[in-house]
């Protein structure tokens, strides 16, 4: 059944909201508020009706005819029919909806911190290659896989390696032993790696002789698991930063979690050293460390930092940048972050400043701890706005206020909203 209806807002997941005539709530893909359009119903849920675009009647001044040529089709990018800056003004709505959900006051305003490249910018990119050797993105709601031989997001590095792969017949080669490819690119100098996942028990036969023809085209490192040869050639990737004047490398394996956009993730560090007070000799506990992203500058700054990291690969090479950059007001912690947050409740530890930057499920009951060491400001960094409320609620019913929220468009194109908030005590 068709219906004709005006998008209200677009939500959280890149969706656009409207309602019908019978007053049930529709979620509609690819459009933008103010839009009229006619939809048809698709799965209803308790609340609100799934609708799929049948044609636009009056459309937004916003909108433009997205440049790729898979959009629709491949899962990964719902924003593209967007211009730049009305995704960045979308995001900000929805990050601030996302408090007032929760009953929490939005401090003012702040607009989306712009990504410096709106597409070409990720440095990290997985492929899916199903049995029959297509090899590309699974397609929205669904595991059939979408074949693509360029990607308008990845860094140019990386689509020179995969249309390579593509015009090189490698995914048939590999697709019996292989069930994803991902492609990382360097950004300190632009090298690629491929790292190649085996399916799950399969014994690799052929794919040791393939992935040495392949590397004319990347460098290749196996994810075997429990396979004896589980890497080829070992990968270390960097980057520059340089933020306040302080210069420095970071280097990491395919093991490590960092940001897929890189020149988006140094105005990211930039941004956290202006809000926080670097005053030699505060203390600093960095949750969720990583490989010392923000650890390392906020040590180099003159703070005297802890990070933890339950990673283990992270912490080695957390430990390896901090010895590079000369640190010795450093200290990293291989350890699950909520234990060793009671650890530290316990032993009465304080510090002046915390940062976290928790995956995408949000710190949890680890939210609740933190108020205990008694910081006078907690930055917190989000890739959801859910999730960050969520833990927010637990902090300021401690006696902490947000008085920063900065939306941060680490992923343009796509409806996924990286954020700071920064909370001070009362």
């Amino acid at each position: 059944m068709e219906h004709t209806l005006t998008i209200k807002k677009v939500i959280a997941g890149g969706k656009g909201l409207g309602t019908l005539s019978d007053g049930m709530v529709a979620m509609v893909p690819a459009t933008l508020p103010g839009e009229t359009v006619v939809v048809r119903e698709g799965r209803s849920h308790r609340g609100y009706q799934e609708a799929r675009l049948v044609r636009i009647l009056e459309a937004s001044p916003d909108r433009i005819e997205p440049p790729c040529p898979y959009y629709g089709r491949c899962g990964g990018c719902d924003l593209q029919h967007a211009a730049y800056p009305a995704q960045l003004k979308l995001k900000q709505r929805i990050l601030r909806e996302s408090l007032i959900r929760v009953r929490m006051e939005p401090p003012p305003d702040y607009p989306t911190l712009a990504s410096p490249l709106a597409f070409g910018y990720r440095s990290r990119l997985r492929l899916h290659l199903d049995q029959s050797g297509c090899l590309g993105f699974h397609q929205q709601a669904s595991n059939t896989v979408v074949p693509v031989a360029n990607c308008l997001l990845a860094a140019e590095s990386i689509n020179r390696v995969l249309t390579a792969l593509v015009e090189g017949g490698w995914p048939a080669r590999l697709a019996a032993e292989i069930a994803a490819i991902e492609l990382i690119h360097s950004p300190a100098d632009a090298a690629v790696a491929a790292v190649l996942a085996p399916r799950p028990r399969r014994r690799l036969r052929h794919v040791f002789p393939l992935a040495d023809h392949l590397r004319p085209l990347a460098e290749v490192v196996l994810l075997a698991g429990g396979h004896s040869r589980s890497a080829l050639v070992p990968v270390t990737f960097h980057q520059d930063f340089a933020p306040s004047g302080l210069g420095y490398r970071l280097g990491w394996d395919h093991h490590c979690f960092f940001q897929v956009n890189s020149r988006q993730n140094a105005q990211l560090v930039a941004t956290v050293l202006d809000l926080l007070p670097l005053t030699v000799r505060n203390t600093a506990l960095d949750l969720y460390c990583g490989m010392g992203n923000f650890s390392i500058p906020l040590a180099m700054a003159g703070l005297e930092v802890t990070g933890i990291e339950q990673n283990r690969a992270s912490i080695r090479w957390a430990r390896t940048n901090s010895r590079a950059a000369g640190l010795t007001s450093i200290h990293f912690v291989a350890d699950e972050v909520e234990r060793r947050l009671q650890t530290l409740v316990n032993a009465g530890a304080r510090f002046n400043t915390i940062l976290l930057d928790p995956p995408r499920q949000g710190a949890g009951k680890a939210a609740a701890l933190l108020p205990l060491l008694q910081p006078s400001r907690i930055l917190s960094i989000s890739c959801d706005p859910a999730t960050l409320a969520r833990d927010l609620v637990q902090i300021v019913a401690q006696g902490y206020t947000v008085t920063r929220l900065i939306p941060v468009d680490m992923f343009p194109q796509t409806h996924h909203i990286e954020s700071i908030a920064l909370l001070e005590r009362i």
